[in-house]
């Protein structure tokens, strides 16, 4: 009887978690820790300097109310040693200011960072 109870409660753990452990495992990584493009192959001078342009210039252009100049690839370098670029563009989503910038923009400067920011 003990023996019985004990199987159906493995039985039935066991297929809790084949049920639930797929649906885990494919949840969207929202750390940004992942390029998810399909054609990850972004670069400053052909992806990133357009966005850049668009969307943080008018604040982070060295003279402008936002920290950091961003008009030339050596400045946004600079910007991204530390990781706070990625974080407020990428993750928290905080920046730019407004929220215009869209996904597919934010995917592409994820995946740049992620690359080592090719020039």
């Amino acid at each position: 009887m003990i023996f019985t109870s004990r199987f159906r409660y493995l039985a039935a753990a066991t297929l809790l978690f084949a049920l639930v452990s797929p649906w885990v495992s494919c949840k969207k990584d929202d750390s940004g820790n992942e390029c998810n493009l399909a054609n990850a192959n972004q670069t400053y001078n052909t992806n990133i300097k357009r966005i850049i342009n668009k969307h943080c210039i008018s604040c982070h252009s060295g003279s402008g109310p936002g920290g950091g100049d961003y008009t030339t690839y050596e400045g946004m370098v600079a910007e991204l040693s530390n990781g706070k670029f990625r974080e407020v563009v990428v993750i928290d989503k905080s920046m730019p200011q407004g929220g215009n910038m869209t996904q597919a923009e934010r995917d592409s400067v994820n995946c740049w960072i992620l690359s080592n920011f090719p020039k």
